[in-house]
C-alpha cells in the first residue's frame, strides 16, 4: 500500500496541496484582519471591547459548528466541491461585512466567512493524508500551519496599510477580490475526481464514529492541548496584540501590527522546525511539553516588563517559533484513529481548537472590560490602559501551563509511523 501511495506523489499532488494551502492562507488573512481594524470597528458600530470580541467570534461560531459536518463530508466526498463552495462563502461574507453599517449585518458577514473557512485546514491535512506517504504527515501539517500563519502575516501589516489609506470597508472589498481569484483556481486546477461522491455512511454509522472519537482520550486530549497551545494566535495575535502594543508603547496600528506579523513569521518557521525536531528526537510528547512550557515562560517578560519595543518583538518571535509545535497535536489525534475516519478525526480535533478560540477571544474582551478604569477617548470609545491588557493576557500563560500538564496523560504515537 505504501508503495502505491508513494508512486502517486508528484508535481500534481504538490500542486493540489498548494492550492488548498493558499486557500488556508487566505482564510487566515480574513480571520485576523479585524485585529488591525479594532478602533475603526468600535467607532463604526459604537461597541465595547466585549461586543467587538463577540463580533469577531461570529467567525468561530460558524467555523466550530461546521467542523464535524465538514469532516464527515471530506471522508466521503473529497475536497473539490467543498473547497469551491467554501471559497465562495468567504467572498460573500467579506462583501457583506464590508457593506455593513449595523453590527448585526457585520456579524452575519463574519459568520459566512467562518462557514467558508471551516474546511480549509482539515482539507489540507486530508490531502496530505491521501496523496502523500504517512511518514510525511507531521511535516506537511507543519507546512500547512506555516501557510496559515503567512496568511495571518498578510492580514496584519498590509491590511493595516490598506485600512489607513482606503478605510476598513475598501480594504475588506480588496480581500474579497483576492478570494474570487482563489475560487477560479479551485475550479480550474483541482481535479473533479477529488469531488466525486462515494457511498455515504448511514446516520447510525456517523453517530457511532463521532461517539467513538469522543470516547478516545488520545483524540480529545490532543485537541485540548492543541487548542491551548494556539491561544497565542487566536486569543492574542488575531485580535488583542495590536491594541496591547499600541497601549503599552504609544504607537499606531501599522507599527503595532508588526507584533502580530512577527508572531506569524515565528509560527511559519516554527511549524516546520518543530515538526522536524519531533522527528529527530522521535517524540511528539517531549516536543509539545517543551514548547508549551517555554511559551508560557516567554509571556511573562512580555506582559510584565517594559523591555522596549524591539526586545518585545524578539520575544513574540520566540513565542511564535514555539507555537509552531501546535500542529503536532493533530498528528497525535490522527495517528490514534483509523484512516477510514481520518477526516472526521481531524475535524473533531480542529473543532476543539476553534471552540477554545471562540471562548477566549470574547473572554479576554470581558476581562478588559472588568479591569477597565472608566477612561474614554474623545469619541466616547473605551480606552484600556496597559494594566488592563496585562491582567487579561495573563490568562494565556496560565492555560499553556495547563497544556503542559495534560501532555502527561497522553501516549506517544510517533513509533506507529511507517518508515
Amino acid at each position: 500500500m505504501e508503495s502505491k501511495v508513494e508512486n502517486r506523489v508528484g508535481y500534481k499532488s504538490w500542486f493540489i496541496f498548494g492550492i488548498a494551502t493558499v486557500f488556508y492562507l487566505y482564510e487566515l488573512a480574513l480571520r485576523v484582519s479585524p485585529s488591525v481594524m479594532t478602533n475603526d470597528l468600535m467607532s463604526t458600530f459604537n461597541v465595547t471591547s466585549t461586543m467587538l470580541g463577540v463580533l469577531v467570534s461570529f467567525y468561530y461560531y460558524a467555523y466550530t459548528f461546521l467542523q464535524l459536518p465538514c469532516g464527515i463530508i471530506l471522508d466521503k466526498m473529497g475536497v473539490r466541491n467543498l473547497l469551491s463552495i467554501s471559497a465562495i462563502l468567504c467572498v460573500l461574507g467579506s462583501c457583506l461585512f464590508a457593506v455593513s453599517d449595523k453590527i448585526a449585518i457585520a456579524q452575519v458577514g463574519r459568520f459566512l466567512v467562518g462557514a467558508g473557512s471551516a474546511c480549509a485546514f482539515i482539507s489540507c491535512l486530508q490531502i496530505a493524508a491521501s496523496l502523500f506517504p504517512k511518514r510525511y504527515f507531521v511535516v506537511l501539517a507543519g507546512i500547512t500551519n506555516m501557510m496559515g500563519t503567512l496568511g495571518g502575516l498578510f492580514g496584519g501589516f498590509p491590511v493595516a496599510r490598506a485600512v489607513n489609506s482606503l478605510g476598513w470597508q475598501s480594504a475588506t472589498y480588496i480581500l474579497a477580490g483576492v478570494g474570487g481569484v482563489i475560487v477560479a483556481f479551485i475550479f480550474l486546477f483541482i481535479p473533479k475526481a477529488m469531488g466525486e461522491k462515494k457511498p455515504v455512511q448511514s446516520p447510525y454509522s456517523i453517530t457511532n464514529n463521532i461517539t467513538r472519537l469522543f470516547k478516545n482520550p488520545q483524540v480529545v486530549l490532543a485537541g485540548i492541548i492543541a487548542g491551548f497551545m494556539y491561544l497565542p494566535i487566536d486569543a492574542f495575535a488575531e485580535l488583542w496584540a495590536v491594541p496591547f502594543f499600541m497601549s503599552k508603547y504609544g504607537i499606531g496600528n501599522e507599527q503595532a501590527s508588526l507584533a502580530s506579523a512577527v508572531i506569524f513569521v515565528g509560527v511559519a518557521i516554527g511549524s516546520v522546525v518543530m515538526a522536524v525536531l519531533a522527528k529527530k528526537i522521535r517524540s511528539y510528547i517531549k516536543t509539545l511539553r517543551m514548547a508549551s512550557l517555554c511559551t508560557a515562560v516567554a509571556f511573562i517578560p512580555l506582559i510584565y516588563t517594559n523591555c522596549g519595543l524591539y526586545v518585545s518583538f524578539a520575544i513574540v518571535l520566540i513565542i511564535g517559533l514555539l507555537t509552531g509545535a501546535q500542529p503536532i497535536g493533530f498528528t497525535i489525534a490522527k495517528e490514534s484513529e483509523t484512516e477510514e475516519i481520518s477526516g472526521t478525526t481531524l475535524a473533531l480535533t480542529n473543532c476543539i481548537v476553534m471552540l477554545i478560540g471562540c471562548i477566549f477571544q470574547p473572554f479576554l474582551g470581558a476581562l478588559l472590560d472588568f479591569f477597565w478604569n472608566n477612561e474614554l477617548t474623545e469619541t466616547g470609545v473605551r480606552l484600556y490602559g496597559v494594566e488592563c491588557y496585562t491582567n487579561a493576557i495573563l490568562i494565556i500563560p496560565i492555560f499553556l501551563i495547563i497544556s503542559y500538564l495534560i501532555t502527561f496523560f497522553i501516549k506517544e504515537t510517533i513509533h506507529t509511523e511507517s518508515e
